[in-house]
């Protein structure tokens, strides 16, 4: 990946997060955190991987989406030197959910393998 491309993907993480605390939708009742920023290298669209936690997980992402305008308005208005902000495509990362569905699986089995040495 090209240094500028790293650059923007970090800044743009870092901005979007900060603009999807400050947004007054009662829709969002979890917290929501940036995990990564994938930008295109035409800079034309972008992917943004976010993680909701707690509250209702669906309801909060489709607002996340349906504020994609308002989120990439105010990522145009940071990022003065860029000539277009890219498009937002947000994708809900379920990487938190599968790691701890693993790790209660293994729990479980860890726990099954001392019941029988008892």
């Amino acid at each position: 990946m090209n240094f500028r491309i790293d650059r923007i993907n970090s800044e743009m993480q870092k901005s979007i997060s900060a603009i999807i605390r400050r947004l007054k939708d009662p829709r969002i009742t979890s917290m929501v955190s940036v995990i990564e920023v994938n930008t295109a290298k035409d800079l034309k669209t972008a992917k943004v991987y976010v993680s909701c936690y707690g509250g209702d997980t669906e309801q909060t992402f489709d607002a996340i989406k349906r504020c994609s305008g308002h989120i990439r308005k105010e990522l145009s208005d940071e990022f003065k030197e860029l000539r277009c902000v890219p498009q937002l495509n947000f994708i809900l990362d379920t990487s938190m959910d599968y790691s701890e569905k693993i790790n209660a699986i293994l729990t479980e089995i860890k726990k099954d393998e001392s019941d029988k040495k008892n």
